[in-house]
């Protein structure tokens, strides 16, 4: 199957799931009307054949979506198909994972064999709902030539399917790398969810004892919510609201089909045991993971106030405390961190100035180990 064929199967496969939670949720609120008081022996489950017949259409409406890729232009840009991908795995993605979908974005690292005289590997890692080729920008293409030469390095990116658990990406990443022949040092930069896939890929390598931890030296977030985003969390908030009458609680069963890798961003979730056992709508945070104390770790954040601010804003999606991790270290003598004005979360990875500091800081902490 081509690259649009898979798209428009792979939106047919979300048709056909909504149109059955939809269907779920008007039969819930329309029983609730029926039965507003919840009297036992009264329940009334209005016209299940109906919904049932209704049900069967969503079905066949998949059906014949995912048929429709014969009639489409299989010349249409294969960015354009990849960036529609990244985008419905982001906010979907347990949901074709669940069906085992192609639509799924395997995890990959591109290129995944290195020389034999590099000595160094940096690795790329994406944010949610975009794709390795959100690093094509100058800027990192300038931060790519100079790592080359200056630090022999070679630099390979990440693809992942953004809407699963952090921790489960987290632990993917940390056995692709278990089992990917490797130079003598690796350096992860993670831009916003990437930047805690990479700290958790962390965790699950050390607590795993595998070898590759020992080469990574320093471990690079970009925009990460590190203590969580707040836009996750106050889209919660809002779904448990819906729990205040009977006839608004079943729509709360749209809001959670928002996918895990977007619900662990309310609290920056690094590992399986901070969500496990807990409600997918918690409101209140699990135990932190402690900051590996190993390797240097730069984290930096950005905001859209001018400089000498006080109280400077966020990035439009993730606050200066979270991007920081503020609250969450305050003592490492192993974080560097870093806030850049006039900077938004979106477009911080294209930033000259960011990748320069970055330079600058990797050359001072290498000289500081001699």
């Amino acid at each position: 199957m081509n690259t649009l064929g898979r798209n428009v199967g792979g939106v047919a496969q979300l048709v056909t799931r909504f149109g059955n939670e939809v269907v779920d949720v008007v039969q819930d609120i329309h029983g609730a009307i029926a039965n507003p008081f919840h009297v036992r022996g009264t329940e009334y489950v209005p016209a299940p054949m109906v919904y049932q017949a209704i049900r069967y259409g969503f079905r066949q409406l998949g059906n014949v979506a995912a048929l429709a890729n014969i009639l489409r232009d299989p010349s249409k840009d294969r960015a354009e198909s990849l960036s529609l991908q990244s985008v419905l795995n982001g906010i979907f993605g347990q949901v074709y994972v669940e069906q085992e979908s192609r639509y799924a974005i395997p995890m990959r690292l591109t290129p995944n064999e290195f020389s034999a005289d590099t000595k160094v590997l940096i690795i790329f890692v994406h944010g949610l709902c975009l794709n390795d080729s959100c690093w094509n920008s100058p800027a990192v293409g300038a931060f790519t030539h100079w790592a080359e030469h200056e630090l022999n390095a070679e630099v390979a990116f990440l693809r992942y399917n953004t809407g699963q658990h952090i921790s489960d990406n987290g632990r993917k990443l940390a056995g692709l790398l278990a089992h990917t022949p490797l130079p003598e040092q690796v350096i992860l930069i993670g831009h916003s969810m990437g930047g805690l896939v990479s700290r958790s890929a962390l965790y699950h390598g050390r607590e795993q004892a595998s070898p590759w931890v020992d080469k990574l030296s320093h471990l690079i977030c970009l925009g990460s919510p590190h203590q969580g985003a707040v836009l996750e969390r106050l889209g919660n908030y809002l779904n448990n609201f819906l729990a205040i009458s009977s006839y608004t609680r079943p729509l709360m069963r749209l809001g959670n089909l928002r996918s895990e890798g977007i619900r662990d961003l309310r609290f920056g979730y690094l590992a399986e045991k901070q969500w496990r056992a807990r409600a997918v709508d918690a409101q209140h945070p699990a135990p932190i993971v402690p900051l590996d104390s190993e390797i240097e770790h730069l984290f930096i954040a950005g905001t859209t106030s001018a400089v000498g601010t006080q109280n400077p804003k966020g990035d439009w999606l993730v606050d200066v405390s979270s991007g920081l991790a503020q609250r969450y270290y305050p003592n490492a003598t192993n974080l560097t961190r870093k806030l850049f004005y006039r900077m938004g979360h979106m477009l911080m990875i294209e930033e000259p100035r960011l990748y320069q500091y970055i330079q600058e800081w990797l050359i001072q902490t290498e000289a500081a180990k001699e």
